[in-house]
């Protein structure tokens, strides 16, 4: 059967009773840490809403889960899913995570875990990916806003690059400075060490982290080379770029660990990950899941459009 076959049949076997899906993934959150020897519990957003990205609000949701899978264990299997959000929760999870569990913390991608998600990955001991599964770089992205009055998402890299090349085209040419001049009126002088802030804590972090955690016993200079590759490097140069398991452990040097499409841990997993996309189809309000074998707590949160102001005549 393939994986849209399976798809479908979730969607069909558990209308409309979502009680009996929430069983089903509990089962199989039980199944997979039978086989690995440890409890697994989930994260995982749904990419589709517009208000799914990681934020403080998570955090007592998953110190609730962190206690039912700490009372037999010092292990854990945290499944994420999310396409980012606060780099300080990330952190802040990060920090909760290590100190409970003393034995091991280890992430499994079961698709993507972008941006924050990424950085909550690079602190685990071990990252578990599969073929489709992604993670991407950490650099900051800050609001600006736009000529027309609404505001859009750049990376700090990008502005603060702009400057050095500004910088280097009028140290080489100084009539450039007349026609660079519009540009730098639009730059407050805030916001460029705003960036410059973000950007030193991406990479703090990274440092930080990778260190204590996927890349932990590795050289310093190791270290430093994945921290600019993940924050301000040239590979992967595109906020939405995709660091699939061959680059993470090849040429990032992060600790990961690769499940085929026929390991049977895989498969549970990716069973799991259909039946918890399946409760956001049939629930569209739902922003986010967090599931532990024993709970499941939906994180419901409806976007209400906003009516058309009437011209008057």
């Amino acid at each position: 059967m393939t994986n849209g076959d399976l798809f479908s049949q979730v969607l069909q076997e558990y209308r409309p009773d979502p009680n009996i899906l929430v069983k089903k993934r509990q089962e199989l959150l039980r199944d997979l840490g039978d086989k690995l020897g440890a409890p697994v519990v989930a994260y995982i957003a749904n990419t589709t809403h517009p208000i799914s990205a990681m934020m403080q609000l998570d955090v007592d949701s998953v110190i609730d889960f962190v206690k039912v899978a700490s009372r037999n264990s010092k292990e854990l299997y945290f499944i994420l899913e999310s396409s980012g959000g606060d780099g300080n929760v990330a952190e802040k999870l990060l920090h909760v995570f290590r100190e409970v569990f003393t034995k091991s913390f280890n992430v499994i991608v079961p698709n993507s875990a972008k941006s924050a998600a990424t950085m909550l990955s690079i602190g685990a001991d071990k990252i578990i990916m599969g073929t489709n599964s992604e993670l991407g770089p950490i650099d900051p992205q800050i609001a600006v806003t736009l000529p027309t009055g609404q505001s859009q998402y750049v990376p700090a890299k990008s502005i603060t690059g702009t400057l050095t090349k500004i910088k280097e085209d009028i140290e080489k040419n100084e009539k450039l400075a007349t026609m660079y001049y519009p540009v730098l009126q639009q730059i407050r002088p805030e916001t460029i060490k705003f960036c410059e802030d973000a950007i030193s804590f991406s990479t703090s972090f990274a440092k930080r982290w990778l260190q204590k955690g996927s890349m932990r016993g590795k050289p310093k200079k190791d270290l430093e080379k994945t921290a600019k590759e993940l924050t301000t490097g040239d590979r992967f140069n595109m906020h939405g770029s995709v660091i699939n398991h061959e680059e993470a452990k090849k040429e990032l040097g992060l600790n990961v660990e690769f499940w085929d499409q026929k390991d049977e841990r895989w498969q549970l997993l990716w069973d799991y990950y259909l039946r918890a996309k399946a409760s956001f189809q049939m629930n569209p309000n739902a922003a986010k899941l967090f599931e532990t074998t024993e709970t499941s707590v939906t994180m419901n949160i409806q976007i209400i459009p906003m009516q058309g102001v009437q011209p008057i005549k």
